[in-house]
């Protein structure tokens, strides 16, 4: 997730989680739940966590377990960094994406060190990014056994392509399992939020009937997030890494972030 953003400055308003409310799909209010105990972020690349970064640093203050993933080290965006070596770029990025888990609270990150930009390049074909990312995951969730699986919506985000494939991949994968399957939740940009947000003009919105949880984060989550975003040197200005989280929590998510369940609940 690299975007180049102008100045942006927030006041921090989070508000009460019982306010922050939407529809599911079935009609019904979707209030804040519980946060997961056991979660496992699956992501394209280092900095795509920010999109719920708040989420996550609440899991592992309650003392929670993240396992956080990062398919690929990023070395096809050189984002801010002025750097044009793929190899020296997969560097700055694996180094700054254990920054971000350290300032979340989680343990050490994993990378996959899949090729960035390439996860569809020939999916179909034995040995293939997609299909070795396939396995990884499912042998994630195994090693992991999570009550909840986080990943991007088939959105993406912004269309980004490495995005679209890693939800793909993750849905495959916990669409497979016929057991003790966790829940796999998409990070939500709710239909009419953060237009005021510079860079996030264009991003896909979920209509707000199919938001399915908001799961509230405290101040101090919040300044987890902003540090974490402090980390991303290579990939944000600096005043993008010095007001994109407050902005977002003013703008769009407001003390609780939303995301859409991908499967209903067995019955």
């Amino acid at each position: 997730m690299t975007l180049i953003l102008k100045p942006a400055v927030a006041a921090i308003a989070l508000v009460s989680a019982a306010m922050v409310q939407a529809q599911n799909a079935d009609g019904e209010p979707s209030t804040t739940r519980a946060a997961p105990r056991t979660v496992l972020a699956i992501l394209a690349h280092p900095d795509d966590e920010l999109t719920v970064a708040p989420v996550l640093a609440r899991v592992a203050r309650e003392g929670g377990a993240v396992t956080l993933i990062y398919a690929t080290s990023g070395d096809a965006g050189p984002g801010t960094s002025g750097l044009d070596r793929a190899d020296d770029i997969a560097t700055m990025r694996t180094k700054e994406g254990r920054c971000a888990a350290r300032a979340l609270g989680l343990g050490e990150p994993v990378f996959w060190e899949l090729s960035d930009g390439a996860l569809a390049t020939m999916a179909r074909a034995p040995g293939s990014a997609a299909k070795r990312a396939v396995t990884l995951t499912r042998d994630a969730i195994a090693a992991a056994k999570p009550d909840a699986v986080i990943t991007w919506g088939p959105d993406g985000g912004y269309g980004h392509a490495d995005h679209r494939m890693i939800s793909a991949i993750v849905s495959q994968a916990v669409a497979g399992i016929d057991r003790e399957r966790p829940e796999l939740l998409y990070a939500a940009f709710v239909q009419g939020e953060g237009r005021g947000v510079p860079g996030f003009e264009n991003w896909a919105v979920t209509a707000s009937d199919l938001v399915t949880d908001t799961i509230a984060y405290s101040v101090a989550d919040l300044d987890a997030a902003q540090a974490a975003m402090r980390c991303y040197e290579s990939q944000f200005p600096l005043a993008a890494r010095r007001g994109l989280m407050r902005a977002l929590d003013g703008q769009v998510w407001r003390g609780a972030i939303p995301f859409r369940r991908a499967f209903s609940a067995p019955h």
